[in-house]
């Protein structure tokens, strides 16, 4: 691996698991093995490093919700695919770098609230568009509206106030409110669909 792609690498680790603030350019250098000078050789200062890390991980985003799209079977099916996704991602993610971006790095914030209102929020309306149209999702639902549900929904899920990570398991949140959006969306062919794809057991 070359050693910007490398510097990167560790660095959106480090990010991730400790938030922006606390984390040094001789961390990042300390744990790739290298000296701080052969960070600052391919990265002119932390700012630089934290704009690129965060694009490619945008970017790693875009593709797989793109690709989900194109290659799930149904409207139900990728929605389920994106929440596993989002999940897995989360059990390395440490959601107080989101909230220090959003305070002390605002440039790459706008970014973040760009991919939000681009990617997100548009992935969901076609989704939501695609269960319509497959006879899913029941016909009178407002996108708008029910878009904008499901995005505050996943924003929620990140917030430590609301489901502090020492009282709650992301991936069981993330389950449950999934499972609570689709069936609240969904037709009775929808549902049967939502019961085989996250093995919700009938009630008596």
């Amino acid at each position: 691996m070359a050693a910007r792609e490398r510097i990167k690498e560790v660095a959106l680790k480090l990010f991730r698991t400790y938030g922006v603030k606390g984390v040094t350019m001789f961390d990042i250098a300390r744990d790739c093995g290298m000296s701080k000078k052969t960070v600052y050789e391919h990265f002119s200062d932390k700012q630089s490093l934290i704009d690129e890390g965060m694009q490619q991980l945008l970017d790693t985003h875009s593709t797989f919700f793109r690709e989900t799209h194109a290659n799930a079977e149904n409207a139900i099916d990728e929605l389920v695919r994106n929440m596993k996704y989002i999940t897995n991602m989360a059990r390395s993610f440490n959601p107080v770098m989101l909230f220090e971006l959003q305070k002390y790095h605002p440039d790459t914030w706008r970014n973040i609230e760009d991919f939000q209102r681009d990617c997100i929020l548009s992935g969901i309306t076609e989704n939501l568009k695609r269960g319509m149209s497959e006879g899913l999702y029941r016909q009178s639902l407002d996108l708008n509206v029910i878009a904008r549900m499901r995005q505050l929904q996943l924003d929620a899920a990140f917030d430590q106030l609301q489901y502090p990570p020492e009282t709650f398991d992301m991936p069981a949140v993330m389950e449950q409110i999934t499972a609570h959006f689709i069936l609240g969306i969904a037709t009775i062919k929808g549902h049967k669909l939502v019961n085989q794809y996250l093995q919700i057991k009938e009630e008596e």
